[in-house]
């Protein structure tokens, strides 16, 4: 599989691997940065979408609700 990964999808995929590991709020959020940093935006919406889909639809529109407005069960997050 590796030897058909560009050095950027290798990295990114071993970002994503790190961010599993940590497990914490900020490592999320340090992924999402390098995700900006070495996606395309294609890339990225593709990503969302098939996380997005593997999900039942209730969890999948809290995490879209929080990811877009900041907001769960319709409180905001500080």
């Amino acid at each position: 599989m590796k030897a058909f990964l560009s050095k950027r999808h290798e990295r990114t995929a071993r970002s994503i691997g790190f961010a599993l590991a940590l497990g914490s709020s900020q490592g999320w959020e340090g992924l999402s940065l390098i995700l900006v940093a070495r996606l395309t935006k294609a890339e990225r919406a593709a990503l969302a979408y098939a996380a997005l889909i593997s999900m039942d639809e209730e969890t999948a529109y809290l995490t879209a609700s929080v990811a877009l407005f900041g907001t769960l069960n319709g409180e905001a997050l500080a």
